[in-house]
This record gives C-alpha cells, sequence and structure tokens, in this order.
C-alpha cells in the first residue's frame, strides 16, 4: 500500500481489499464498476452482501451502520417483515403483469388519502421519471413551453433538469442554466429560467416578468441531493404558491425524497404550503422500483387520463411504461405506508436524528472543527462550512474535501455515508447513534492529526 495513501484511505483499503478486487473486475463490464454513478465512492466502490435492519455486510465481511439506507428508500431498515411478508405472498401469485391489478388501486387510494394535495396518481419507475412526466403533464396544461428551476435542485437526470444542479453560471441575483453533463443539447437552456433558491423577492419578480411563456416552476421543498439537505424557507415556498396562483402557472414540489420521509403528507403537510402537483419516489415504492406523480383532478383528468377514440394531441400527454404499477412495488409501498400510518415512526426517528445531529454539532465545537450539521426530520448531512447554506452559491463555499474525507473515514471505520443525504430509519438505536458520535470522533482527530483541513 503506497505510503502516500492518508490514515483514512490506507484504512479503508486495507479492510475492503475483496471489494477492490471486484471493481477491477466490474470495471470491465460496467463503467466505473457500478450500474449509476451513486453507488461510485471513492477511491472505489464497496460491494455489498445483504442488509438487515440498520446494518449492512459488504463483501469482506465488515459489518456497517447504514446512513444511506438504499439513498432514503429504507425508512423501516432493511428487510422489514410486514414488507417482505406482503412481498412473497404477491410474488407466490405473480411479479409482472403490464395489465392493472387491484395493488394499483389500493396504493393509490392510499396516496390520495395521506397527501392533501393529491387527487390523482399514476405511478412510474424511477423518480427521474417521475419529475419528467410532471412537467410534461403541467406544460400541456399550461399550455406554455418554459419552467423554472431553482439553483441547487436535483430533479434526477433527464436532459429538461439536469441544469445548474451540480454548477452555476451567472451573478448569484440572475443565474443562468448551466448544463451539467455531457449529451444535453444546448437549446435546453432557451426553456429554463434558473432562479436563486430561498429569494423569494426574485421569484415573485421573475415569475411575474416571464409569466406568459413559463409552463411550471418546480422546487425541492428540501433540496436534498443537490445542496445536502437544506430546507426551504417558509417564507419562499409561501412566495411561490402566492405568486404561481396570481399568474396560473402550475407548482410542483419535487418530494420524491421527502414524500412520506419528512411527514406522512410529505412536505405539503410539513410546510402547509400545497402544489397543484407532486413528484413521488423513494419510500413510496417499499425497497423496490417506484415513481409517480400525481396532484389536482382538475389536472391530471384533463391532460393524463386517455380518451376514448383519437386522443387530442395538442392537450393530452403521453405517458406508460411497462413497469409501470408493478404488482410488487404496489405491495410493498403499501405495507410501508399502513406502517408509517400508526404515527409511532416519525417521533421515533426525528428524535433519534435530533440526538445524533445535536452531538455531532457539540463534537466539532469540542473539537475545534467547522462542522455543520444540516437537518430536517430524519434526513440530515454534514458540512464543514462556517456559513449557513442557504442556496447553491452559498454550499460551493464549504470544504468538499474535508467533507469527502470525512465520509471515506466514517465507511473505513464502519459506518455507511457519502455526501449523499443521509436518514435515519426506524430499525435504528441509540446503541447505534452512540457508535456513529464515537467513530465520528475517531475520524476528526484523525484528520486534525493529519492535518487535512
Amino acid at each position: 500500500m503506497s505510503p502516500n495513501l492518508n490514515a483514512l484511505e490506507q484504512t479503508y483499503r486495507s479492510r475492503t481489499t475483496r471489494s477492490y478486487k471486484l471493481s477491477e473486475t466490474a470495471g470491465k463490464v460496467l463503467p466505473g464498476g457500478v450500474a449509476s454513478n451513486g453507488k461510485y465512492l471513492p477511491p472505489y466502490p464497496i460491494y455489498m452482501l445483504g442488509g438487515q435492519g440498520a446494518e449492512m455486510v459488504d463483501i469482506d465481511g465488515n459489518k456497517y451502520i447504514d446512513l444511506l439506507m438504499g439513498a432514503g428508500v429504507h425508512i423501516l431498515g432493511h428487510s422489514p417483515e410486514k414488507v417482505l411478508r406482503a412481498v412473497h405472498q404477491q410474488i407466490d401469485i405473480g411479479v409482472h403483469y403490464y395489465l392493472p391489478a387491484e395493488a394499483e388501486v389500493k396504493l393509490a387510494e392510499k396516496v390520495c388519502q395521506v397527501m392533501p394535495s393529491v387527487e390523482m396518481v399514476r405511478f412510474l419507475n424511477s423518480g427521474s421519471e417521475s419529475t419528467l412526466m410532471a412537467l410534461r403533464a403541467a406544460r400541456a396544461y399550461s399550455k406554455r413551453p418554459k419552467i423554472v428551476k431553482f439553483e441547487g435542485n436535483f430533479h434526477g437526470q433527464h436532459d429538461t433538469v439536469l441544469v445548474s444542479t451540480l454548477a452555476v453560471e451567472g451573478e448569484p441575483e440572475a443565474p443562468q442554466p448551466h448544463l451539467d453533463s455531457a449529451g444535453i443539447p444546448r437549446n435546453v437552456r432557451d426553456n429554463m429560467l434558473i432562479l436563486p433558491y430561498n429569494d423569494p423577492q426574485t421569484a415573485i419578480e421573475q415569475i411575474k416578468k416571464h409569466a406568459g411563456d413559463l409552463g411550471a416552476v418546480i422546487v425541492e421543498p428540501v433540496s436534498a441531493f443537490g445542496l445536502g439537505v437544506v430546507p426551504a424557507d417558509i417564507e419562499f415556498l409561501k412566495a411561490l404558491r402566492q405568486v404561481t396562483n396570481e399568474t396560473g402557472i402550475p407548482l410542483i414540489f419535487d418530494e420524491v425524497v421527502t414524500n412520506f420521509r419528512i411527514a406522512l403528507g410529505g412536505a405539503m403537510e410539513y410546510f402547509g404550503v400545497q402544489p397543484d402537483l407532486v413528484c413521488l419516489g423513494k419510500i413510496l415504492g417499499g425497497g423496490f422500483a417506484i415513481g409517480g406523480f400525481g396532484g389536482k383532478r382538475e389536472i391530471m383528468d384533463k391532460v393524463v387520463t386517455p380518451k376514448v377514440g383519437l386522443w387530442d394531441l395538442s392537450e393530452q400527454i403521453f405517458q406508460s411504461g411497462c413497469f409501470s404499477g408493478n404488482p410488487v412495488s404496489m405491495v410493498a409501498g403499501l405495507a410501508v405506508l399502513e406502517e408509517l400510518e400508526k404515527e409511532k415512526a416519525y417521533p421515533q426517528i426525528n428524535a433519534l436524528t435530533e440526538t445524533l445531529c445535536n452531538g455531532m454539532t457539540a463534537l466539532g465545537r469540542r473539537l475545534g472543527v467547522p462542522l455543520m450539521v444540516s437537518r430536517v426530520a430524519s434526513i440530515f448531512q454534514f458540512h464543514f462550512s462556517t456559513t449557513t447554506i442557504k442556496n447553491k452559491r452559498d454550499a460551493m463555499k464549504a470544504n468538499k474535501q474535508a467533507a469527502y474525507l470525512f465520509h471515506l473515514g466514517l465507511r473505513a471505520h464502519g459506518i455507511l455515508a457519502s455526501a449523499h443525504p443521509l436518514f435515519i430509519s426506524t430499525a435504528h438505536n441509540p446503541g447505534h447513534v452512540e457508535k456513529i458520535l464515537q467513530v465520528s470522533e475517531t475520524v476528526l482527530k484523525q484528520m486534525l492529526k493529519d492535518k487535512l483541513f
């Protein structure tokens, strides 16, 4: 092992030799050795063997406390008994029909019951598909081409929205669209109005100014993957609701991360602001592939519901999918929502998350480390910054290298974490929190010793 490696990476590599060997093999058939960029955690991925509750085991036999929790999917922990029972029962009678099944109807009824602004819903297969179809429906309804997106908000990987999430252009008060990926046509910029997050006055002024062209305003009530768990100010969300009402522009909440996570009714319940359309995913599928969008009946029925005979292509959207409404995902999601309805989960996971985040903040102060913890309910992330983060420009001032090394150190000592948002589940317990704090202290002290800040 190279003597030039810092102690954290040396520990990581010494514990994960089988993962390293598999990554070398995997890289020959999978770009980067993984099926998606989010799974690639430098210096090489850790390959998992299994997961139960709040813990996972990798192919080297290392046990981890999991804070990634399937990118926020597993609010009940890995492989909860009730979900597995429902899935096994469904698998015994069929795994994929293409034609509709009762499970699809039951999950839709449950979503409409618990989410105050959802009167109709369509199920899809991913969060990216959710935002894609919600935006298409909004533009079909409004008959306008452009959309408003906020710097640092992540709405998936399709061309329309992979803009100004990873990087920025222009002045802070007048952002310009920045394409965040090769392969996106430059003319995508033509139908984007990029605005600063958490700036209600600029949002009101610019939306009113461009209202005649705007077909949708899409926002993350909690900017999770792009900003590191930064909530929208309530005044900001209320301003968006007011100005979109006044201008007749559909307001879309991207709740792929926050749906059923920060409250049973999602951000709509948590913040008390209701959108016209909402994007769903993650927890909704109970650990299986899922996406969805829904909202006002007026919009969904007009532009999404199939009409008998020839479709009016000037108004009707096309939305289909071989696996949309897959019965396995449907019964798994229904089992999770029924468990969450018991209202025991939220106080438990929120209190545990608060204890962890308060402990981390105190640890940073005690060690003299510029560690800042952002949190909404049971979602959180660690930043190395002395500046409060309210938007993308603030987030870019944080020490990303320190954050990378800290997360690497956590993984090297048995805590699964990365720059993605982190999550607590009902399977976590106070012992897990104590262990995370102990490991964090070890890692931070090592970083200080090696002068890695």
